[in-house]
């Protein structure tokens, strides 16, 4: 028994031997394993790489959005021209809503306004507009009448204008009394020296005493006679020569004070006109629906004449024509929107249309924008390359707008490289110290 229990002892030891001592050939290969699997890893690691995918709301329409018309005021609608799903063409009106004006009386002046044109000298008809009911456009409308009317008296009465005709006869008629007073200075200036030599005579004479003193002196009166009419003659022409100065001034500021009022009044015309027609705008745009372009009309509701529309109700969309080609706007959270670039591949799941059935759209990056909404998003369009055609093969119908989700595909990065970023960050994270208060 004894002799068992120590045969017994010996294989215990020899077994705890081998399963304590593993063999050689295992440390020796296990540890090239281990380092060609961690290699391996590491290599593996390097050739994987996939993208980051950045989540974004979407808005998939034409590249010629869908028209949305709002009202602009509270009331009624006074006039609806056109039927629900009816094709309407550019600038055609929709419907107006009830306002102090009366539409029709208001689109008959607006038409009279555009058969203006260019023309300064235009002729308006206000015999054809005299019970109108204009509302708000009422003043302005008075201000162009006025403005007109004078104008139009001007022109045709021309007040100073003929101030400046009277002016250029008085004006010929003082250049002809010059003239003639040129013409007697001639003759006064030959009678002045006819007298003086007779005086000159006289004077002889009377120093040898051959004539009386009475007849020198007759003849000295004679000369002095002659002298003063001479300088009477010289003063008439200096005084012609005045006149005719003034007149010319005259002549010269009416015809300034005619130019300034010519353009005073064409200036107010055309203010006055401007000013009208800023008031039909504006009375338009308050209370007219037009199609901004050809296109389908769309009621957003069964809106009928004398129905109550508030102001910001939208009162109907126009689907335009053209609608080849569409874009998708989205908008990008903050985070990760660094790794957003043009060019990169996005891919929209529609909310009506379900991904598994029909498929998604796909489309790339175009724009993003540099600074951020009020919400901290980045605006960002997409093109649609081929359009509403999904990755099924499947054509999606458009109508107005399709809402859904984007996909952006950022550029692939190694799966090495995000472990090394991972590992850096939790270095960055652990090492940071707070700052001291």
């Amino acid at each position: 028994m004894k002799k068992n229990l120590e045969e017994l002892e010996l294989r215990s030891d020899a077994m705890h031997e081998v399963l304590t001592r593993p063999p050689r050939w295992i440390i020796r290969y296990g540890i090239s394993i281990v380092f060609l699997i961690i290699i391996g890893t590491v290599i593996l690691s390097w050739f994987i790489k996939y993208p980051d995918i950045i989540s974004a709301k979407a808005i998939v329409t034409s590249q010629s959005p869908p028209e949305r018309l709002e009202a602009r005021a509270s009331g009624r609608i006074a006039k609806l021209f056109v039927a629900n799903s009816q094709k309407v063409k550019r600038g055609e009106l929709l419907g107006i809503l009830e306002s102090s004006a009366n539409y029709e009386d208001v689109l008959k002046l607006k038409k009279e306004l555009e058969n203006i044109g260019g023309d300064d000298d235009f002729k308006f008809p206000f015999d054809e507009l005299k019970h109108t009911q204009l509302g708000d456009i009422q003043s302005p409308f008075i201000q162009f009448s006025r403005a007109y009317t004078e104008n139009e008296l001007n022109e045709k009465l021309h007040p100073i204008a003929e101030d400046i005709s009277a002016s250029e006869i008085s004006q010929k008629e003082n250049l002809g009394r010059l003239e003639g007073l040129y013409q007697q200075q001639k003759i006064e200036a030959t009678k002045l020296r006819i007298a003086e030599l007779q005086f000159k005579r006289a004077q002889e004479l009377f120093d040898k005493g051959v004539i009386s003193k009475l007849d020198y002196e007759k003849e000295k009166a004679s000369s002095l006679q002659a002298q003063q009419t001479y300088d009477q003659t010289n003063m008439s022409i200096s005084q012609q020569r005045d006149a005719i100065n003034q007149t010319r001034k005259q002549i010269v500021g009416s015809k300034i004070t005619q130019e300034k009022t010519d353009v005073t009044n064409r200036s107010s015309l055309q203010q006055s006109l401007d000013e009208l027609k800023k008031a039909i705008r504006i009375w338009e745009q308050t209370y007219v629906f037009r199609a901004s372009y050809n296109g389908k009309f769309l009621f957003q509701n069964a809106w009928k004449e004398n129905g109550l529309i508030r102001s910001g109700e939208l009162f109907a969309t126009i689907l335009p024509d053209d609608q080849q080609q569409f874009v998708g706007n989205l908008t990008v959270a903050a985070q990760n929107s660094g790794k957003v670039r043009s060019g990169q591949k996005v891919l929209v799941r529609l909310d009506n249309f379900p991904y598994q059935e029909y498929g998604v759209l796909e489309g790339t990056v175009e724009t993003m924008s540099i600074v951020p909404d009020k919400e901290g998003g980045y605006f960002t369009q997409i093109s649609l390359p081929d359009g509403l055609h999904t990755s099924y093969g499947k054509q999606i119908k458009f109508d107005k707008e399709l809402s859904g989700n984007a996909s952006i595909i950022t550029d692939d990065l190694r799966l090495i490289q995000r472990i090394f970023y991972q590992f850096k960050g939790m270095s960055s994270g652990g090492s940071s110290v707070a700052p001291s208060k």
